[in-house]
């Protein structure tokens, strides 16, 4: 991949052009990433609002219809947003596991294959969590194994 940038301070609004032979998944989450540049991550806890910086999240679940973001001090935070929005929003070191989860890969100490072809991913803060099947190339493919 060749990656060019023209600085020149003498135009009015950025503008940017992609040069691509196919539009893949991958191409299109990084579009909306680039989209959704200013996307804060707004959760909320004991009628309170916060802003979550992404660094501090160990994985974004569902739990009973309902989307919540989980700190590393294992802090629940409810979130507006629905898996599939947040997942094109978020940083590329977030990654879908399975369909009702959202893992940050920073976050993640170690990982081993279970007997059913799923992967049990061991967190930072002695949690741990599982990935569905379906899920696993690109989990592989993020991790180059």
């Amino acid at each position: 991949m060749n990656i060019q940038i023209k600085i020149d301070k003498n135009i009015e609004e950025d503008d940017m052009l992609l040069t691509i032979k196919e539009m893949t998944p991958e191409y299109s989450r990084l579009i909306s990433q680039l989209q959704n540049s200013s996307f804060k991550l707004i959760g909320m806890k004991d009628n309170k609002k916060y802003h979550l910086e992404y660094e501090d999240i160990v994985k974004i679940h569902s739990v009973d219809k309902k989307i919540y973001a989980l700190k590393e001090n294992l802090d629940n935070f409810l979130l507006s947003e629905t898996l599939k929005d947040l997942y094109a929003k978020l940083p590329n070191n977030f990654l879908r596991i399975s369909n009702s989860e959202i893992v940050n890969a920073d976050r993640i100490s170690s990982f081993e294959f279970t007997f059913g072809g799923r992967l049990k991913i061991f967190f930072k803060s002695d949690d741990f969590t599982y990935s569905s099947r379906g899920y696993l190339p690109k989990i592989k493919e993020y991790f180059g194994i």
